[in-house]
């Protein structure tokens, strides 16, 4: 049946979220001299806020029953968690625990890496019912991401785990991350077409997805000093990084808004 709109929908449309995510910048950039953001860790805390929108969004205003559109949600839902403990962990890593910046940098660009596999994941989950496959594919791509998440684990414990990784290792998860992005685009455009209930939801979810490899960049040049190397201040990267976050999250808040909105026969669910 038909829901009423909900006050997150209500308030979170395209524009606004533009005008948000400025605003953001702006005190970014400017309060406390361009440093109070990323001294205090609130830089953090708006990447947390931002998911957990995402995650009330997702269950307010639940209007359908369709299995196949509920086991994409559960699994989103899973991986958004996975997402704000991340920046959790960069505030405690950063500001709590003083751990290496260069380790907390490649760990988040890693997180992200596995971030991305979820798309693949909750994609796959639609395909397999779909197509009527195996769920031996799906059961490979949970192993890989149990095996990347030890992979995220082990360096924050160990020192010894981060002198065994060689200096190429950064550079091949980055590849990874364009491989995985490019193959999580062409996922949903094939999702979009044999299911349309999808395609106002890819819009955004694509661009998104453009905007969360960018991220994974600016984690791994920050994590080398690039911004040292161009003459910024050593906030910059930080805050870049977070800003792609940002707007790949506002991106998917609007997104998941037109799945709580699907046409045709879905309306009637």
């Amino acid at each position: 049946m038909k829901t009423s709109t909900s006050f997150i929908e209500k308030i979170f449309s395209p524009y606004a979220l533009i005008a948000l995510n400025i605003v953001i910048v702006l005190i970014c950039e400017f309060l406390g001299g361009g440093t109070y953001m990323a001294e205090t860790g609130f830089v953090h805390a708006i990447a947390v806020v931002f998911v957990g929108l995402i995650i009330i969004r997702i269950f307010s205003d639940y209007a359908f029953s369709d299995y196949i559109l509920r086991g994409f949600l559960k699994i989103q839902l899973t991986f958004f968690l996975f997402l704000g403990f991340v920046h959790i962990y960069e505030y405690f890593a950063e500001h709590v625990f003083i751990m290496r910046e260069d380790v907390v940098q490649l760990t988040v660009m890693a997180s992200y890496f596995v971030w991305l596999i979820s798309i693949f994941l909750a994609l796959g989950f639609v395909f397999r019912i779909y197509y009527k496959k195996s769920p031996a594919v799906m059961a490979l791509l949970w192993a890989i991401f149990a095996l990347c998440i030890v992979g995220l684990i082990a360096p924050s414990v160990s020192d010894a785990v981060v002198a065994w990784f060689p200096l190429w290792f950064p550079k091949l998860i980055l590849t990874g991350i364009v491989v995985v992005g490019i193959l999580g685009i062409w996922a949903l455009k094939k999702l979009a077409v044999i299911m349309p209930v999808f395609r106002e939801y890819s819009y955004y979810a694509i661009p998104a997805t453009i905007f969360l490899v960018l991220a994974s960049f600016s984690e791994y040049y920050e994590s080398v000093g690039v911004s040292h190397l161009i003459g910024a201040s050593e906030f910059q990267g930080l805050y870049i990084s977070h800003y792609t976050i940002y707007i790949c999250l506002s991106l998917l808040l609007v997104g998941f808004g037109k799945l709580k909105k699907p046409k045709g026969i879905y309306e009637e669910m």
